[in-house]
Formats: C-alpha cells, sequence, structure tokens
C-alpha cells in the first residue's frame, strides 16, 4: 500500500515527520519505508500569470511572453502553442532544476532576454502531456510556490501490509493506526460525518435485487445524471498517480479516489447500457461469457458471483468491470455501485480466472460492510462536484446485517501472554485507543465487540495482540524461558531416514527437494487417470499446483526433463519425503516415500516405499 503523507495530514491531525511517521507504523507492527522524497524537489518554481504574449521578431515559433511571478512582469520566451494571456501556469525561474532535465538560467533566445520557462507537466514530471504548457485554475496566485499551491513536496511511504489487514488498504484505515498511536485527532472518520441520507428519492424505473445472499449481503446503487466526462482535477490525478494508480477519467477517477481513501471499491456502470432497468447480483450461469474491462474474454462457473442487467452479466462481482457497461466519453448518466462481497467468493473467482485487480485485493481481505453506503455517497459527492452531475436517487439491498462476534477479554489472559503487569485501566486505555466498542464487565473482564472493519479479529488472542501492539512491542521485557532438562533422543524414523540417503549419495545420486503440490495432468500422464484418493487442493496458490503429491515421481521426472531440456546428458537424482492420499471425506494420510530416478546409458527407476512407523 503506497500513502501520501500530505494525503493522509488531511485525515489525522498528527505532528509526525515522514521518518518519525515510518517508524510508528512500523513499531505497531505496519512495516513502512519511504519510497519517494520529493521534499526540496521544486525549489524557485512559482505560479506565474501570463499578462501578454507577442510573437518573437526573429523566430516564428517562439512566443515572448510578459509573466505576472508575484512582482514585476518578467519576460520569458516560450514555444507552446498554446500559451495565451490571462493563463495561470508554472514558471521555473533562474535556478531552478528541471526534472531530468537542465537548470534554469537567465538567457537570451533568438536575441530575446528570456528569466525563466513556462513549463508542461512532463517538464515537471507531474504527467505525460508535453504537447504545451499546464494550465492551473484561478484559484493559485501569482508569486505563490508552486509546491504549495500543488501539493507537489510531498512524500510516499510504503506499507508492507499483512493479509489479515485488509482494514488499512484505505487512508482512513492508516489514519486510525496514527490516531491510536499518537493520541493524534481523527479529521475525518467514515461514517458518522458523511451519513446516510434516509430522505434522497428512490432510484426511478431501476430494480436493484440481490440473488446471491450469500455472496453478496450488501449492495448500492446511486444514480447520478447530466455528468461531462473529463480528465480529473489535478490535485486528483496527482494523488492517484503518486499511489500507483493510473487517472482515467472524472468519473473513474473518484471511484478509484475514494477507494483509496477508504478502503472501499466502487464501479460506475454507463446507465444506458443497462438492460431492463434492473441491476441484479446473482451467480453466473454454467459456460456464460464475459468480456471484462481489460479486453480479455472469460467463460464463467456456475459459482462465480457477478452483476447483472435483465440480459446479460456486466461486472464480475469484487473483481472488474464489463466492457459492455464501461464509461466512455458520452456517457451522460451512471450508476454507482457500492457493495459488500463475500471475501471467499471474490478470491476464488479471481485465482481461477487468472485476475488480480485493486478491488479483488480488498474484497479478498474483507471491507467493511457498515460503511458501504457512506462510501457510496462520498464518491457520489465527488462525481457530482468534478463532472457536473446530479445525485438523484439510492437503493439500498441488505437483507440480513453481517454480524461480527464479540470476545470476552481478560486481563489475567493478557499479562500472561505479554509478559507484563498491566491494570485494568491501561487495557481500558488501549481499547479507547483503538477505537473498539467495549464493555468493563467486571475486575480483569472486558467485554469486546470486534468492529466490522477488522475481519481478522474473532478470538481472545487477537486482542491481546491489539494490546501489545499499542503498549509497544519494545517495551515488552525480553526474559529468559525457564525449561526442564530431561534426556531426549532423536525420532527413530529420522535417524533411518539419514541412513537411506547416505546409500542414495553412495550411490552416486544426488538428493533433491521437490514442492509437495503437483499439477493433475502430471499424475493423469502417469495412471492414465484420475484416482479417487487424490489429495486435491481446495483453493490452490495457481493453477499448476491443483493437488497434493501422492507420489515422488511426478516431482523427480518434471526435474529431470528440465535438466535434460537444458543440455545435461546424464542424470542420477533421488528424494525422500511426504507423500500424501485421501482417505475418507476429509482425513489425508501422509507415508514417507524414496524414489531416485537415472538417465543416460541404462537407465532405471527405483521406488522405495518407508512405512509411517518403521525402526
Amino acid at each position: 500500500m503506497i500513502i501520501s503523507y500530505l494525503w493522509l495530514k488531511e485525515l489525522v491531525n498528527h505532528t509526525l515527520t515522514p521518518e518519525e511517521l515510518a517508524e510508528a507504523l512500523t513499531c505497531l507492527g505496519l512495516e513502512t519505508t519511504i519510497t519517494d522524497d520529493k521534499r526540496g524537489a521544486f525549489n524557485k518554481f512559482i505560479i506565474g500569470k501570463v499578462e501578454s504574449v507577442e510573437p518573437h521578431p526573429d523566430a516564428d515559433n517562439l512566443n515572448i511572453t510578459l509573466v505576472d511571478a508575484g512582482g514585476d512582469p518578467i519576460p520569458i520566451v516560450c514555444a507552446a502553442p498554446n500559451v495565451r494571456a490571462g493563463q495561470v501556469v508554472p514558471v521555473a525561474l533562474p535556478g531552478a532544476k528541471i526534472p531530468d532535465g537542465p537548470k534554469i538560467e537567465k538567457k537570451k533566445i533568438r536575441g530575446e532576454i528570456s528569466e525563466g520557462m513556462i513549463c508542461s507537466e512532463a517538464e515537471l514530471g507531474l504527467g505525460e502531456d508535453a504537447a504545451g504548457i499546464m494550465v492551473l485554475d484561478d484559484s493559485c496566485k501569482p508569486g505563490t510556490e508552486l509546491a504549495e499551491c500543488l501539493e507537489l513536496e510531498d512524500v510516499m511511504l510504503e506499507v508492507d501490509l499483512t493479509p489479515n489487514r485488509g482494514d488499512c488498504l484505505g487512508l482512513i484505515g492508516i489514519a486510525r493506526e496514527v490516531a491510536a498511536a499518537t493520541g493524534a485527532e481523527l479529521l475525518w472518520g467514515l461514517g458518522d460525518d458523511t451519513g446516510r441520507v434516509n430522505d434522497e428519492p428512490a432510484l426511478e424505473n431501476l430494480e436493484v435485487r440481490i440473488d446471491n445472499p450469500g455472496n453478496c449481503p450488501r449492495y448500492t446503487a446511486r444514480g447520478i445524471s447530466g455528468v461531462t466526462v473529463a480528465p480529473s482535477p489535478f490535485k486528483i490525478r496527482r494523488r492517484l498517480a503518486a499511489s500507483g494508480v493510473r487517472p482515467v477519467n472524472n468519473i473513474v477517477d473518484a471511484t478509484n479516489y475514494v477507494m483509496m481513501e477508504t478502503g472501499h471499491p466502487l464501479h460506475c456502470f454507463d446507465m444506458r447500457m443497462i438492460d431492463g432497468e434492473k441491476i441484479i447480483s446473482r451467480s453466473a450461469a454454467k459456460g456464460e461469457k464475459f468480456t471484462a474491462l481489460d479486453g480479455r474474454e472469460h467463460t464463467l462457473s456456475d459459482w462465480m458471483p457477478v452483476i447483472a442487467d435483465a440480459e446479460k452479466v456486466v461486472a464480475l462481482a469484487g473483481v472488474m468491470g464489463g466492457k459492455n457497461s464501461e464509461v466512455s466519453g458520452d456517457t451522460k448518466n451512471v450508476i454507482l455501485e457500492a457493495a459488500y462481497f463475500n471475501p471467499k467468493a471474490v478470491r476464488k473467482t479471481a485465482k481461477k480466472l487468472g485476475i488480480s485487480t485493486e478491488s479483488s485485493h480488498r474484497f479478498e481481505r474483507g471491507v467493511n460492510p457498515e460503511t458501504v453506503d457512506s462510501a457510496s455517497l462520498r464518491a457520489a459527492r465527488l462525481i457530482a462536484e468534478t463532472a457536473g452531475g446530479v445525485v438523484k436517487g439510492f437503493a439500498d439491498v441488505y437483507p440480513r446485517k453481517v454480524e461480527f462476534p464479540k470476545i470476552t477479554l481478560r486481563t489475567e489472559k493478557v499479562n500472561k501472554t505479554v509478559g507484563l503487569e498491566l491494570t485494568d485501566e491501561k487495557i481500558a486505555d488501549c481499547l479507547s485507543r483503538l477505537s473498539f466498542d467495549f464493555k468493563h464487565e467486571s475486575q480483569g473482564f472486558f467485554s469486546v465487540a470486534c468492529p466490522p472493519y477488522r475481519h481478522d479479529m474473532d478470538q481472545e488472542i487477537d486482542l491481546v495482540e491489539e494490546v501489545a501492539r499499542l503498549v509497544g512491542y519494545k517495551n515488552i521485557p525480553s526474559t529468559t524461558a525457564r525449561i526442564a532438562q530431561h534426556e531426549s533422543s532423536p525420532e527413530i524414523n529420522f535417524i533411518h531416514r539419514g541412513k537411506l540417503n547416505s546409500l542414495w549419495a553412495a550411490s552416486g545420486f544426488t538428493e533433491t527437494i521437490n514442492y509437495s503440490f503437483i499439477n493433475s495432468d502430471w499424475r493423469k500422464n502417469l495412471t492414465g487417470g484420475a484416482e479417487e484418493n487424490t489429495a486435491v487442493v481446495t483453493n490452490p496458490i495457481n493453477a499448476d499446483w491443483e493437488e497434493l503429491r501422492g507420489s515422488l515421481l511426478p516431482g523427480l521426472l518434471n526435474a529431470a526433463a528440465y535438466n535434460l531440456r537444458q543440455g545435461e546428458e546424464k542424470i542420477s537424482t533421488f528424494e525422500t519425503g511426504v507423500v500424501f492420499k485421501r482417505s475418507g471425506i476429509s482425513e489425508i494420510e501422509e507415508r514417507f516415500l524414496s524414489a531416485g530416478v537415472m538417465t543416460g546409458g541404462e537407465e532405471e527407476l527405483f521406488n522405495v516405499t518407508i512405512p509411517r512407523d518403521f525402526h
């Protein structure tokens, strides 16, 4: 997760430097490093206003401009074809260093004095547009530092999140962590201050329905009419690009901006493309075809959650929208989707189809189902602000509230696990700083309601870890563990396996270690078909690791084939390891096998079974 230091400052009123912020987050268990530091990169760059434009007397493609830079107008020779009087522009004064370019100096250009340079987005390193100068809005005053006006001297930090911390895949989550660590005030919390607009009229002539509540517990839609699709304001484009998200247009950018801010993925459909005036969350039909926004066509399985209209699939739920309903340059009315999708269903769909998106990355880790409507309202307001649209209606289908557990937390358990002597008051302070809803039931006992943005919390030990994070791992003293002395001997099997491996090595074989996962095609090529006792992986890491191996031969033969392709003429390898087979519905039986492969000349195959309980 890439975060902007200046953007984060808008959400939490902290006083930490970027370096202190990185250290504070790391101490909370969110490893953070500075990846891009623009401080001081825009010295001598200011805001200017073009007062006049005259043709250069000795060059057809040049103009002489007079620019108000906060004092007396200065002359600047400019080659941009779009320069006009009255424009507010970025100006590099003598002494400024163009990113990846020259240092600006006062000089004569074809006999005329030029005391600076009017810059394009590309020259400033702020975009790809090099066709003309960058034109700013009138809110930027001549003489103001460019970095101050455009938020350029930012510091980007990368937070290396573990899979359980989906709540920090939005700046609001990071802000919550900073507030907990420092006591700083949260300046904007998703939910209460935006609120839900209960008196909005319902979406006219549009039915919103959920047919698969297990995969889509909540779905909201907002209608926004009269939008004008255009590039987003520079501030939005800069923040998205700095966060690793490519700006597209003001509609798509608004949804991505709110996603980066809140952690809630959102999506817009062109209302013209929705058939039958219906938005339906359902499961795909077996073999149903769908072309995603990236242009790839997919054949869907009947368990995959999709969003459809009356005729067709218009989105893979939580993964990617469809080409058949995307926002284009002539879109006028949109439907804004904000929903909560089952994390397991989204992950399974994304893995099966080989798709990974910013949206699926967040849904897989769990978003907050209780603030779906607030994120939608935030995005709708941003679209209306940047695209001139009007929010015309709202639909919220939430048939059954998603429940989160209540956990009993014991002070004794915290102290025994952490190794401190914390009081009830200290633990209550930690829970308060984390914004957890809790009740102090009695001395040494708390009842804690898990917040809906923390899908990783369902046991007492999870709360113990939260308290430890807030206390600070560095404040937990080191102690020497007391271990009872007793005689022990190595496992007999371990000794025998070592002897067996030594025999292989003495015979000229080299040991290999292969993955325990295999592709089903490898097994079928050896056995000629399926086996009932195959241990199939329900949710494989990738398509090539579908099964747990029932033999060592697939790995050995695959490795031998690879080495033969590399030019090896003689191969003698062996492996001793665990293989698996299914016994019953859910039981997996493990066995140790030892096998060897020899190629070149007299090919032989060795396969030795070691009983699990051999001596």
